[in-house]
């Protein structure tokens, strides 16, 4: 044991070894487990409809889609070419990958210059293992490609010695902008700004003016793909949707599913970075006891702080917009490591207590589950999960009553929960297919709708449902234009999409000709309506024309 703790101590984690880490740890979900509502199957749709059209203006069921910019669509049809040319289950998951390597790399090395390699090691053991990092990894949603293109902008920010570094930096904060916005810039220039006021940093001897031109270097990549999408063509209102709307309208909260109070994430922090939230307490007090790392705590909890700080701000929220303080509070974590020993027994004590019991609770939980009859998916893939941490758990008992000094119990934990968090992915999320996805529109709409028809989407975005029949949506947002749709579609037979609770609206649009059929989806009750070609719809249906 001490002589691999001396190996570990005078080497970094290698990037094979973090890509072999995310194989292993994401590898079996993004195989097996289909495209999600609303996030992965809207994101697949709209790379996918990018290879039909416009490369530079993303478009989402005919229309153009400004809620995004296009990095993550590019991206995921560059990755489809290591699939055969498919967007199926693994290609936008890809980018997210990309962005959890970026992210592990670049929080291992920052580790390892804040405290030591062994720290390094620690970071790749506890922020994969941490819940929201681990969970979005395995999604093929943007916001882990912009954590890791964050994370390399902060990388290069912290440890530049050479001009080209904070070029680098200000490279890495563009693509942040293609990826999600503004925030891929603000978020890791104020980070760096706070964390470098809060420790005290020198100012950097090279590159001392990097605050006036790095910007321009930023700014840059946005300016030109916006400029090149003026030059191709885009369509009318494409800009002022994108720079105004959706910037200002996300800060205002009128995208009202996300508006949250100011101290959301006061609880979905500490909850979401479980289970080793119940280490931060200790490592707080053992950093306290060493002032060798206190600038390192002081940068480290102005970067926690900056992130929660500025999306507080927003009356738009997410947990995952948060995304970003998660590195930061792992590396404190593994950086504290070492100075344990200076408190007393215990504070060690106590936190191997309370975070073992936890996770006690939560493998017999996955146990006793797995034989529970009438769950709404097969229970019995929450059992190897189960015993892959009981067994985690055993081994970390026994490494605490041999060595209580030693942090060897936090490994097998940390290990534990690695090895769970892969067996849910691979077969626990997997086994909520039939729930999330529409199998019984398939059949229906590929039968009635040739290619080139369209499934009519009442009130609704439905790209899930565009996704897996292969069929594109008219999202019909008012009566008038679900009839006009309806009359003057040059299609034959029609294949009309709904929730449940509007029902009664429908109905009352189509007459007799409302002959439903219902399934579930993500949790939703979703109704379909099939009108062949002999079945029309009276414009007297409308209440504008009773």
């Amino acid at each position: 044991m001490r002589d691999l703790e001396t190996f570990l101590a005078n080497r970094l984690p290698p990037l094979l070894l973090i890509l072999l880490l995310g194989v292993l740890l994401w590898g079996g979900e993004y195989v097996r487990r289909d495209l999600w509502a609303p996030d992965e199957a809207r994101f697949a749709l709209v790379s996918k409809e990018m290879r039909e059209g416009h490369w530079l203006v993303p478009y989402r069921q005919g229309e153009f889609y400004t809620h995004k910019p296009p990095l993550m669509f590019w991206l995921t049809n560059l990755f489809s070419l290591l699939t055969g040319g498919q967007i199926g289950n693994v290609a936008p998951r890809l980018p997210s990958f990309l962005g959890a390597t970026l992210a592990l790399w670049a929080a291992t090395r920052l580790a390892a210059r804040w405290f030591s390699p062994a720290a390094a090691w620690w970071t790749l053991l506890v922020l994969p293992s941490s819940f929201l990092f681990w969970n979005k990894g395995g999604f093929g949603q943007i916001d882990m490609l912009l954590c890791g293109l964050q994370m390399m902008a902060l990388y290069f920010l912290f440890t530049a010695t050479r001009t080209r570094h904070f070029v680098f930096a200000y490279v890495f904060m563009g693509l942040g902008i293609l990826a999600k916005g503004p925030v891929g810039f603000l978020v890791p220039w104020g980070v760096f700004i706070a964390a470098r006021l809060t420790a005290r940093d020198p100012q950097p001897h090279v590159a001392r003016h990097h605050w006036l031109w790095g910007p321009l270097i930023t700014l840059a990549f946005p300016a030109i793909w916006l400029s090149l999408a003026w030059w191709q063509g885009a369509p009318e209102g494409f800009f002022p949707e994108l720079l105004f709307h959706q910037n200002v309208g996300r800060v205002a909260g009128e995208f009202g599913g996300h508006l949250k109070p100011f101290y959301y994430f006061l609880y979905y922090f500490p909850l979401d970075f479980l289970p080793w939230t119940l280490l931060l307490p200790l490592a707080y007090a053992a950093m306290s006891q060493a002032p060798v790392t206190w600038a390192a705590r002081r940068r480290l909890l102005a970067w926690i702080l900056f992130v929660i700080v500025f999306f507080s701000l927003s009356a738009s929220k997410r947990n995952l917009y948060i995304l970003l303080a998660y590195p930061a509070a792992a590396i404190f974590i593994a950086g504290s490591i070492p100075y344990w020993r200076k408190l007393a027994p215990a504070w060690r004590t106590r936190t191997a207590a309370i975070l073992g019991g936890l996770l006690t609770i939560l493998a017999a939980g996955m146990i006793i589950g797995a034989f529970i009859p009438n769950l709404p998916f097969p229970s019995i893939w929450l059992l190897p999960g189960g015993l892959l941490l009981a067994a985690g758990l055993v081994f970390a008992r026994r490494a605490y009553r041999d060595r209580p000094e030693s942090p060897a119990w936090l490994a097998a934990l940390a290990g534990a929960v690695l090895a769970t968090f892969a067996s849910i992915g691979a077969l626990v999320y997997p086994a909520f297919d039939d729930l999330k996805t529409p199998d019984e529109l398939i059949a229906t709409a590929q039968e009635l709708l040739g290619p080139e028809d369209r499934l009519l989407l009442y009130n609704m975005q439905g790209e899930i449902f565009s996704l897996y029949t292969e069929r594109k949506g008219y999202m019909a947002m008012s009566d008038e234009d679900f009839l006009r749709f309806l009359q003057d579609s040059p299609q034959t037979n029609h294949v009309i999409v709904l929730l449940e609770r509007h029902r009664e609206n429908v109905q009352r649009l189509l007459g007799e000709a409302f002959q439903p059929g219902a399934f579930s989806s993500g949790g939703k009750k979703i109704l379909y309506v099939t009108l062949r070609g002999n079945q029309h719809v009276a414009p007297a249906s409308t209440p504008e024309n009773p």
